[in-house]
């Protein structure tokens, strides 16, 4: 029975690659080979190629779709022509949450490779700040969300409430701390292969550099020895960007990812042959146009959360009797999958609308500066609370009804609305965080807030 079942998926494997090659061009399959010899050569040669193991971060575009297709091809071509070929880990990124016809769009690529069968495959995404096995349907898990929920509303209530910079660099340290996580698997990844251009990364790397100096970072990483050594460092600035008092404690990666060793195999040289044409597209199926010209660096992050959090934003600023109904900034689509839609990233992070649209205004910083005009805006009946509001923040007795009315409302635990009302923050974070609020997602500078610069935080004792 054994046999037989080899047998038949050999015949799989080998149809779905004389597929994947009547959809490439000539230009296409010579790209292919050189991938292939590269990847033979990374391994150190044929004979060690049934251990070689492949990592790919997976984004929203059709970039990587097409990227993934030609790993695909590489893989089962050298099955082909040897006994064994690579492993392959794809890792699917999609922050600050995917969306679920992003997850559908990915299942449907996966399953066009015949993916998810292959013992040789190993699919996986994450979620929170947890990897996970992948799955069109994301996790309901509420435990899982608590940091990642937790570092959101802390940045956004005490730096910085932009949607450019809540979903900006913030997002990159998220990332490597992911991809740490994933290294530290029994069988790490020998090497990670990127399509970025060499102008993108090198932006990525400058950036990195610069924060960890900023943090006072010494080690390995921070001369960039490896990439592993890399993640580990970005992955302790996520850990000291989010210390804040009152949160919640995030558990340490260990030194596994300082011993390991991770090779990038960079071929964005062959992006004009790889990744050109739109045959490959009808058989992944079809779907994300909107981030078929995203950034590079932009690739891992969800196209519609920053418009949908923009138009959340300019909602909320209209008066209520004027306010139209909310939509998804994504014309296509009925309006019952639009308005779904507006709130998944809500939903993931188990943070409901009322919270979201405090989060947008951030109202308790700066000894509550923004509070009154929060409350004329959208919660007018609370107008005649306002002073109890401000004793409740600073710690003085107050009606019970407050205290709930404050953590209901922001989502956060009256220690946190405290320490943001007082500034209170460790100076390193404070640092780190308002330097990840400068630039976007792009890596590009952020003008200034029209509100100005926020006060530098009170010391913690």
């Amino acid at each position: 029975m054994t046999a037989i079942h080899d047998q038949a998926m050999h015949y799989i494997y080998q149809q779905v690659l004389e597929r994947l090659l009547s959809q490439m061009s000539q230009a296409q399959r010579a790209s292919l080979q050189l991938l292939i010899q590269r990847l033979l050569v990374a391994a150190g040669g044929p004979e060690y190629i049934g251990t070689f193991r492949v990592l790919v971060l997976q984004g929203c575009d059709r970039h990587s779709a097409r990227l993934l297709a030609m790993l695909r091809a590489a893989q089962l071509s050298i099955a082909l022509r040897a006994p064994v070929t690579f492993q392959l880990r794809v890792l699917v990124v999609s922050l600050p949450v995917a969306a679920s016809d992003t997850l559908e769009f990915h299942e449907g690529s996966f399953s066009a490779l015949f993916m998810q069968d292959d013992p040789r495959v190993q699919l996986q995404m994450i979620e929170g700040r947890e990897v996970v096995p992948f799955s069109r349907r994301s996790s309901a898990a509420p435990d899982r969300w608590l940091l990642a929920r937790n570092a959101l509303l802390m940045f956004g209530h005490m730096v910085d409430a932009r949607p450019e910079a809540l979903l900006g660099s913030r997002l990159h340290l998220e990332l490597a701390d992911a991809a740490c996580s994933a290294l530290q698997a029994a069988t790490p990844a020998d090497v990670l292969i990127t399509a970025i251009p060499v102008r993108q990364r090198r932006r990525y790397l400058a950036w990195a550099r610069r924060s960890l100096r900023l943090a006072g970072e010494r080690g390995p990483h921070v001369l960039h020895h490896c990439l592993a050594a890399l993640a580990h460092g970005l992955s302790r600035l996520h850990g000291a960007a989010d210390a804040s008092p009152g949160s919640l404690a995030k558990p340490t990666q260990g030194d596994a990812a300082q011993e390991a060793s991770l090779r990038l195999l960079a071929i964005d040289d062959l992006l004009p042959h790889l990744l050109e044409g739109q045959q490959l597209d009808a058989m992944l199926g079809a779907g994300l146009e909107k981030a078929d010209d995203a950034w590079p660096l932009a690739a891992f992050v969800d196209p519609n959360a920053r418009a949908q959090l923009h138009q959340l934003r300019a909602r909320s600023l209209e008066l209520q009797a004027a306010r139209p109904a909310l939509s998804l900034a994504n014309p296509s689509g009925d309006s019952k999958t639009r308005d779904g839609h507006t709130l998944a990233l809500g939903k993931a992070y188990g943070i409901n609308q009322t919270q979201l649209v405090c989060l947008l205004f951030s109202p308790f910083a700066r000894q509550g500066k923004k509070l009154e005009h929060f409350l004329q805006c959208r919660h007018a009946d609370m107008l005649v609370a306002l002073p109890y509001l401000h004793r409740a923040l600073q710690g003085k007795p107050c009606p019970d009804a407050v205290r709930d009315w404050l953590v209901n409302t922001s989502g956060l635990p009256l220690v946190q609305l405290r320490a943001i009302y007082e500034g209170r923050m460790p100076l390193t974070a404070w640092r780190l965080q308002s330097n990840l609020a400068r630039r976007d997602v792009h890596l590009r500078l952020l003008p200034r807030p029209s509100s100005g610069r926020r006060r530098s935080p009170v010391a913690l004792p």
